[in-house]
């Protein structure tokens, strides 16, 4: 399983303490204890780094076991009655479970909505033309629909697009076998259409309710993703590692020839 990096361990920790709504104490004790160099530490030494200063005694009886135990239940962590040091099992329950999503999350913060892409029907029977629109793009779309992507591209550019489907899974779009071209020259089109001709189906099939996310990175080249050709010949679902990939990727790059777009829609 991957760890967290360390450069992102606090932000992690803080966001999940910040999902479970725990007073400011409460949250200190969450990620002090939580912290990879911790895990073999004993409840003085955490207790040292929080303030008001509790006793080791409060700390774990009533911070841990009595608040923040409960919280992660209702978040889904399940446990052994009486397991001892249940927080070297949360740690690696929460990088299986939520360290994925929150790295999407991230990605999404740091993108920019657009109104550039979106999906249309792939045909137009009257009830789709009568769904809620954002301008051409539909918003809201019944399920088991045929759609199709589309994305205005002003400028020569690389595309990578990525989808969160309403399970989480994230999938490349592109390159993949929907589209396996994916750098795009403005004088030969500024429309791309997803799937392209050489697609296996000329149409996506919605078959899950729920929010569909998309993100498309834009750059002049290939980003130095060694999946990505891999991607190009088969339907990919990206590891975390490869997810965190593109975030840091995306986080290093300075320059305005480097777009991250997003959009979303709900399939009903």
């Amino acid at each position: 399983m991957m760890e967290i990096p360390q450069a992102y361990e606090a932000e992690f920790l803080g966001d999940i303490a910040e999902k479970l709504d725990l007073s400011p104490l409460t949250r200190c004790i969450f990620t002090e204890r939580l912290s990879q160099q911790n895990l073999d530490a004993n409840w003085t030494d955490i207790v040292e780094s929080c303030q008001p200063r509790l006793t080791p005694d409060q700390a774990r009886k009533d911070n841990w076991s009595r608040q923040i135990l409960p919280k992660l239940r209702e978040l889904g962590f399940d446990h052994e009655a009486n397991a001892k040091k249940l927080w070297q099992a949360v740690r690696p329950w929460l990088v299986q479970t939520h360290y994925h999503p929150w790295l999407w999350d991230k990605l999404s913060q740091i993108s920019q909505k657009t109104q550039q892409m979106g999906i249309k029907a792939a045909k137009s029977p009257d009830h789709l033309g009568m769904l809620p629109k954002r301008n051409d793009y539909l918003t809201t779309v019944p399920l088991g629909s045929e759609v199709i992507f589309e994305l205005q591209l002003p400028d020569s550019a690389h595309l990578t697009l990525l989808e969160r489907e309403p399970n989480g899974t994230v999938v490349c779009l592109c390159p993949s076998p929907f589209a396996q071209t994916s750098q795009f020259q403005p004088q030969q089109t500024t429309t791309i259409r997803l799937p392209q001709a050489s697609a296996p189906q000329p149409a996506f099939v919605l078959t899950e309710p729920g929010k569909e996310q998309l993100i498309a990175l834009l750059t002049p080249k290939i980003p130095p993703f060694q999946w990505l050709e891999q991607s190009r010949f088969e339907a990919m679902a990206l590891q975390v590692s490869q997810l965190q990939e593109t975030f840091e990727y995306v986080k290093s790059q300075n320059s305005p020839q480097v777009r991250l777009l997003s959009t979303a829609y709900e399939v009903v």
